[in-house]
């Protein structure tokens, strides 16, 4: 056996004895984490502007006085996207 398919075995040996996840790193062949809390909270703060621009649409089109927005109403609309983006 010539030195350099001693060296790819010795690698590939080296490669099997590595955790998964370490060995996904090397080889590239892994996503990269997603940070489910800071993509909630921006689709917080989306919502939370969507539905006051849809008040501003509403008072300047029918001029229906805009009710108060609620926690219950941006969580709601917000989980809606965050499926509807997860699916």
């Amino acid at each position: 056996m010539s030195q350099e398919n001693t060296i790819i075995e010795d690698m590939k040996q080296a490669m099997d004895n590595l955790p998964d996840e370490v060995r996904e790193q090397l080889l590239g062949g892994g996503e990269p984490p997603v940070d489910s809390i800071a993509v909630k909270m921006e689709l917080i703060k989306f919502t939370t502007e969507l539905l006051k621009h849809n008040q501003a649409c509403d008072w300047e089109t029918n001029k229906i006085k805009p009710k108060k927005i609620g926690i219950d109403d941006v969580i709601s609309g917000s989980q809606k996207l965050y499926d509807f983006l997860t699916e």
